[in-house]
């Protein structure tokens, strides 16, 4: 798999739809080495919702061993 980047309307899409349902923020970082997103704190049920909601996307996020740091990846 390779890393993955999206689109900043597609950063917002994410962030509205997991308001809706969250009250942690979803943080993005778009950087030379690539995107990253971040939990402000570890939160099972958000990780869930991001790997569902990317999932329907054909999109699989990796979380760091803190479980707050992600990044996207698609084949």
């Amino acid at each position: 798999m390779k890393i993955y980047s999206i689109t900043y309307d597609k950063v917002l899409d994410l962030k509205r739809a997991a308001n809706e349902k969250f009250t942690d923020k979803i943080h993005f970082h778009d950087a030379c080495g690539g995107q990253y997103f971040n939990l402000e704190t570890p939160n099972a049920e958000l990780q869930k919702f991001i790997v569902n909601y990317f999932e329907k996307q054909g999109v699989t996020v990796v979380f760091a061993e803190d479980n707050m740091n992600f990044h996207l990846e698609k084949p």
